[in-house]
């Protein structure tokens, strides 16, 4: 009876955890997360459009985005990559016979080397900066791994320690955010594969998803905890009924 009593408690307290975890990050996303990706595209969108020279004018701190075309820049892999970051694809085993191996990625390295970029009839550089944030419209390629287990990810089975490789090409069109140095070039923040609208777009996305699933998560959590509570409390009660008619 007692042993009952405190699966029921045990129950009854997860599923409160459970709950506030959720509905605090939930809470997180829609009123922390999202607000500052919303800042963020409004600070990028309203960077006012630098000739050349006034980009090389501007004094050493000074925020910047442009968008030009990678040239003149050296492949880091054979593939191409003139920068680029890599992932690597783990994937956990099943904990008992009714689970499957759960996959995930987890970053390897980047490799953001000063980068040429013409622009306004002449050229920037960009210092190397291996912590800048990398998206867009990225070439990738996906290597598969040698392990025993393996999970889908986009509609692609892959094997434990498969690597996923995106970056630029030289050529590529990019938008560079970042910080003018006090060497001349930009240290930046971001690189993105696209003009500054899809970069904007893109960070509009971010937050209107975070915002989304926030808020959902939110409304989410009364549910799992009443569902927990009568989990805990009536599902035990009818195993218990059940074993007490087979006895």
């Amino acid at each position: 009876m007692f042993s009952r009593i405190r699966e029921r408690i045990s129950g009854t307290v997860a599923a409160v955890i459970g709950a506030i975890c959720l509905l605090a990050f939930g809470a997180f996303l829609a009123f922390v997360i999202s607000p500052q990706q919303a800042a963020e595209w409004r600070r990028v969108q309203n960077l006012p459009e630098l000739s050349l020279s006034e980009v090389q004018a501007a004094s050493s701190g000074t925020l910047i985005a442009l968008t030009g075309t990678l040239e003149g820049n050296d492949r880091l892999l054979a593939d191409g990559f003139v920068a680029y970051e890599t992932k690597r694809w783990d994937v956990s085993p099943p904990s008992d016979n009714e689970d499957e191996p759960d996959g995930s990625w987890t970053h390897v390295e980047s490799q953001i080397p000063a980068l040429t970029i013409a622009y306004d009839g002449g050229t920037i550089a960009t210092v190397a900066d291996n912590g800048a944030s990398v998206a867009g419209n990225l070439h990738e390629v996906i290597t598969d791994g040698q392990g025993s287990y393996s999970d889908t990810y986009n509609g692609r089975t892959l094997r434990d320690g498969a690597l996923h490789t995106q970056g630029f090409f030289d050529g590529d069109l990019i938008t560079v955010v970042g910080k003018k140095a006090s060497s001349g070039g930009i240290v930046p923040d971001r690189l993105f594969g696209g003009d500054r609208v899809q970069l904007v777009d893109h960070i509009k996305s971010g937050a209107r998803a975070a915002f989304i699933g926030g808020i959902a998560m939110m409304i989410c959590s009364p549910i799992v905890l009443a569902g927990g509570i009568l989990s805990s409390l009536f599902g035990r009660r009818k195993k218990g009924l059940q074993v007490k008619a087979l006895g």
